[in-house]
């Protein structure tokens, strides 16, 4: 059994935010799901996708990392 975590076996922080980006744009086109984004701002739909990406790091076991990269101007 590998001793990486789940977050780093998915590929890290770069990774997570490359299933977002491709993820988000998926759960905003879907008919059931539009009506939360329909009224959001470009900075609302911004900390939309951060809050999701925060969420699959620290889901993943990744949640230390997260934070560092976030402070560095990555979003």
């Amino acid at each position: 059994m590998s001793k990486k975590s789940l977050y780093e076996r998915l590929g890290g922080y770069d990774a997570i935010v490359a299933v977002s980006e491709d993820l988000l744009p998926r759960l905003m086109s879907d008919s059931r799901l539009k009506r939360f984004w329909d009224n959001r701002g470009e900075d609302g739909l911004k900390r939309e996708k951060q809050l999701l990406i925060d969420f699959l790091c620290a889901s993943s076991g990744g949640g230390h990392a997260l934070h560092r990269k976030r402070y560095e101007g990555v979003s």
